[in-house]
């Protein structure tokens, strides 16, 4: 067997140590190895990772490799050298950091704005104002749902601003969104099951306000 073909294999392939360099090499010498100098290949150690990698995971890349190496006469010692290229992409980790963080503060900012905006909501059904504010926050958690980029987030919120429209007594508007966003949620390839419950559920309660609104306000 040839001594490439011999290194190649991926069950008998293995690093002699950890800290590899330039002078780091791996010699086999085969019994019948014939008496002459000895050929040397010199590789990037990480190329070779790969390319050892791609032959354990490939049987035709495998087969190939091995086909063209018959060809030509193999190297009796392997040297692999360091590697002349970053490992760590640094610029591209410096952007997925800052994506990552922005995120996270998105998130934060966006669960806040949940447990504020539900608890002024709660006193919507009592305080005008609380459900104009209540409205407001809606509206903020929209612009960061935008930035997250979730359509159903964005739906939520939007569902959010109609459930203050119907505490300050506007429903024809909130009629109108709550019509729309149910209607896209049914359009969509994978139906978001909680998000159309939660139309019915907000279209029930613009149903009993508007009943109960229009039972209070006298007729002329």
């Amino acid at each position: 067997m040839d001594t490439f073909l011999w290194i190649c294999s991926p069950q008998l392939y293995h690093y002699e140590r950890i800290d590899l360099s330039a002078e780091n090499c791996r010699h086999l010498r085969p019994v019948n190895l014939p008496k002459r100098p000895l050929k040397a290949l010199k590789l990037d150690c990480v190329f070779v990772h790969y390319f050892v990698k791609a032959m354990d995971e490939s049987s035709v890349y495998r087969r190939g490799v091995l086909d063209t190496v018959q060809r030509w006469r193999a190297p009796d010692v392997l040297i692999l050298t360091p590697t002349d290229k970053d490992l760590i992409d640094y610029n591209w980790n410096a952007r997925v950091y800052r994506m990552v963080r922005e995120r996270c503060e998105v998130d934060y900012a966006f669960s806040w704005l949940s447990t504020l905006g539900g608890a002024f909501s709660a006193l919507g059904d009592y305080f005008e104002n609380c459900a104009e504010t209540a409205g407001r926050i809606s509206m903020q958690q929209l612009i960061l749902a935008a930035r997250i980029g979730d359509p159903n987030v964005q739906a939520r919120c939007r569902l959010y601003f109609s459930l203050s429209l119907i505490q300050k007594k506007r429903f024809q508007l909130a009629s109108r969104i709550i019509r729309q966003e149910y209607h896209l949620a049914q359009r969509q390839a994978a139906i978001d099951e909680r998000l159309v419950r939660m139309c019915k559920g907000i279209w029930a309660k613009l149903q009993y306000e508007h009943g109960t609104h229009r039972k209070k306000t006298p007729v002329d």
